[in-house]
């Protein structure tokens, strides 16, 4: 039996992206790995283990990548040279939002180096173009720098990258805040997570809650897409349910009442409005996933969500096409889903793709 050892983000443990190795521990262990959860990365556990994965965002605060300071990276560097000696193999879990990675400048001290979403065109992450954003979708051929520049990854290093897991594999029961912390440790068998039914009545043709950020670069950059479909929203005649945001309870409502549902880019391509869209039952409209390879894959354009330009600007004659033809493209809604609850309920099929990834 080989022992997996989990340093895993301390805010964020309880429903967050290693919440699959709690709901199929016992999967984990028919295919001979122990799960073992860790709070320290100094923990005195830590030596001889058969894999050690690490959560980047343990990082976030202290001595981390994230800040420049050079003391923090030589310190975070230093300490995965140093516990690599004794683990037979080290994972560095890029817990980042988007596709592109700010944590290159690490991948020589570890052995996996697993991301959310890889993009299909690996040279981008070792193109020395300084042009390239973080963000493949907000390159700006008409700026000298980037926004959001990266370490490029050295092509030798390059075979490491692997693909892991994405937000899809997160817990998307609901709980009040007090009860969050059950997640990990409250079984599906007794409080399944709801579906609503795409066939179901849905008496608005849109939901999409959120605010305009008025700066176009610099951090919110990153909102572009979200600022275009707000804009859009009050052009169209439609039955939409906008706003700021509401209490978690009345959105969940208000998305299983809705026949679209709109998930722009945020920090990064895949969001967990996307999975919220197919508990829910709504039919998915969101910027085109085919640049990048992710894990479920539940991203078939046309076929499980309706794909926009990464500009945004075919978005309200998508939306008025798709309301004025709901019936005739329910289908995508349903199929969105079933590929969803499949991709969900194999626990299997997570812990064989996990071991091949880290093979």
């Amino acid at each position: 039996m080989k022992t997996l050892k989990i340093i895993d983000w301390p805010s964020q443990r309880f429903y967050s992206e290693t919440h699959p190795f709690h709901k199929w521990k016992s999967e984990f262990k028919e295919n001979g790995v122990q799960i073992q959860f860790l709070n320290s990365h100094l923990d005195k556990k830590l030596p001889d283990s058969d894999y050690l994965f690490i959560h980047s965002r343990y990082f976030e605060k202290g001595k981390n990548i994230y800040t420049e300071q050079r003391q923090d990276q030589e310190y975070l560097i230093n300490y995965l040279t140093e516990v690599r000696r004794s683990t037979a193999k080290l994972i560095w879990f890029d817990a980042s939002d988007s596709s592109g990675s700010s944590d290159f400048s690490l991948i020589p001290y570890v052995d996996v180096f697993l991301k959310k979403q890889v993009l299909k065109d690996l040279n981008y992450y070792t193109n020395p173009n300084t042009k390239n954003e973080l963000r493949i979708w907000l390159n700006d051929t008409n700026s000298s720098k980037p926004d959001y520049p990266f370490p490029a990854c050295p092509k030798d290093q390059l075979k490491k990258i692997r693909l892991g897991w994405n937000l899809g594999f997160n817990d998307y029961r609901y709980f009040g805040y007090k009860l969050s912390r059950l997640s990990n440790y409250l079984s599906y068998s007794l409080y399944p997570l709801k579906f609503s039914k795409p066939s179901s009545k849905r008496d608005l043709d849109l939901t999409f809650r959120g605010t305009i950020h008025k700066e176009e670069n610099g951090l919110n950059k990153v909102m572009q897409q979200r600022n275009a479909t707000l804009n859009f929203l009050s052009q169209l005649n439609m039955k939409i349910a906008a706003g700021s945001p509401i209490p978690k309870y009345k959105y969940w409502k208000e998305l299983r009442n809705s026949k679209l549902s709109v998930s722009p880019y945020g920090w990064g391509e895949v969001c967990y409005r996307d999975f919220e869209t197919f508990v829910a039952g709504s039919l998915l409209v969101k910027p085109s996933m085919e640049h990048l390879n992710t894990y479920p894959d539940v991203y078939k354009p046309f076929e499980t969500y309706f794909p926009v330009s990464w500009d945004m600007n075919d978005l309200p004659e998508v939306l008025e096409y798709l309301t004025a033809n709901y019936s005739n493209y329910r289908e995508i809604a349903h199929n969105g889903q079933q590929a969803y609850k499949n991709a969900i309920s194999d626990g299997n099929s997570f812990v064989n793709t996990f071991l091949k990834s880290i093979a």
